[in-house]
C-alpha cells in the first residue's frame, strides 16, 4: 500500500539538546521511549527525493497514532488528504477529488516503516535494531526488517532529546523518504472518534 509506505512520517535536527548522544544510549533511549508508548501525536513534514537527489514531493500536516495499528494522518499541503485507520479498515480521503478509498489494513502495515511505532512488539518481532554513530546531540538507530523481500531499506530513526524525531528510509524505487515530527505529545488524550471516519456526503466511495 503505497500511501502507508509514504506515511511511514521532528523539530529541526539542529535543535539544542542537553542529553548527549552516543550509539549506546541512542538505542537505549529509543527502546525506553517506545516501551510504554500507547498514543503519539503532533505535526509532520514529509519529503521524497528521487535516486538522483531531486525533491519530488514535499508535504506537511498533523498526525496521531495509537497502538496497535490505529492512525490518522491529515495532509494539509500541497494537497488536502486524510488517511485514517481504526486498526482494521483504512480510509483514504482525497478532498480535491471528493473521493474516499476504503481498504482492509491486514498485515501490510507490518511491512512498512510506520510499524516501528505502531506495533508494540515491532522492535523484536519485525526488526533488528542497531545503534549507529551519533552526530552531536543527534543519535541514530538502524532498523533492519527481518522480511527478506521488504519493500524498504536503510530505515533509520533519529533521536533528539530522548525523542524519535525523524524516520528515513529508501523505498523499492530507491527514493529517499524522510518524515520529521514536530510538537510530539506522548500518551496524550485524543478525541473518542480520532480513528473513525465517515465519508462526506456526496463523496465517491471506492472499496478495494
Amino acid at each position: 500500500m503505497k500511501f502507508i509506505a509514504a506515511l511511514c512520517s521532528v523539530l529541526a535536527l539542529g535543535a539544542s539538546a542537553v542529553h548527549a548522544q552516543t550509539p549506546a544510549n541512542a538505542l537505549t533511549d529509543f527502546r525506553a521511549y517506545t516501551r510504554d508508548l500507547n498514543v503519539l501525536s503532533g505535526g509532520f513534514t514529509q519529503e521524497v527525493r528521487d535516486k538522483n537527489g531531486r525533491v519530488s514531493r514535499q508535504s506537511t500536516g498533523t498526525f496521531a497514532i495509537a497502538r496497535p495499528g490505529k492512525f490518522r494522518f491529515v495532509y494539509e499541503k500541497p494537497y488536502k488528504q486524510t488517511i485514517v485507520s481504526d486498526g482494521t479498515t483504512v480510509w483514504l480521503y482525497d478532498e480535491d477529488l471528493n473521493q474516499v478509498t476504503i481498504k482492509k489494513l491486514g498485515d501490510t502495515i507490518n511491512e512498512q516503516p510506520l510499524a516501528l511505532l505502531l506495533d508494540p512488539t515491532a522492535s523484536d518481532k519485525l526488526f533488528e535494531l542497531k545503534a549507529l554513530e551519533s552526530a552531536g546531540s543527534i543519535g541514530y538507530v538502524e532498523a533492519k526488517s527481518k522480511k527478506v523481500d521488504a519493500a524498504f531499506s536503510d530505515l533509520r530513526v533519529a533521536i533528539v532529546a530522548l525523542q524519535p524525531r525523524e524516520l528515513s528510509w529508501r523505498d523499492a524505487l530507491q527514493n529517499a523518504n524522510t518524515i520529521r515530527f514536530t510538537d510530539l505529545v506522548k500518551n496524550g488524550k485524543l478525541a473518542a472518534d480520532a480513528f473513525a471516519f465517515t465519508p462526506p456526503k456526496g463523496a465517491d466511495v471506492l472499496k478495494q
